[in-house]
């Protein structure tokens, strides 16, 4: 798999590897790629900045941003947190994140539920 693409600004090509990415902003008519060194404007759509982004490094989280996964600090039910940034989350992405992403999360087991707190004492103490 190709790591990188380049983009036509400023009139040059410029190389972006896709490790160095943040997140990418809709501007209007452009794309504001930004990476920890530099941000780019690009002539480019959000729906052809999807095509050339691994989607298993990359999110759409909003119709107005795309995230590196990798660069995810927390994010919560309206907020993706990166270093020292805040981007919103559309509705519409929340479960695709959340779906994109590992979350360790315990099970709940009914039966544990269903048993009294007291017994659940007692056969501790019984021994």
């Amino acid at each position: 798999m190709q790591k990188y693409f380049f983009i036509k600004t400023d009139g040059k090509y410029v190389k972006l590897c896709f490790n160095e990415i943040l997140y990418v902003e809709g501007c209007k008519n452009y794309l504001k790629i930004v990476t920890e060194k530099k941000s780019y404007l690009a002539l480019l759509t959000m729906k052809r900045m999807e095509q050339l982004l691994p989607a298993t490094i990359f999110k759409r989280v909003h119709k107005s941003y795309i995230v590196s996964l990798d660069r995810i600090i927390e994010f919560d039910g309206n907020t993706v947190y990166l270093k020292d940034k805040e981007l919103p989350i559309g509705h519409m992405y929340k479960e695709i994140l959340e779906k994109s992403v590992l979350i360790a999360q315990g099970e709940v087991n009914a039966e544990v539920l269903a048993v009294p707190f007291h017994y659940l004492s007692q056969k501790a103490y019984a021994g």
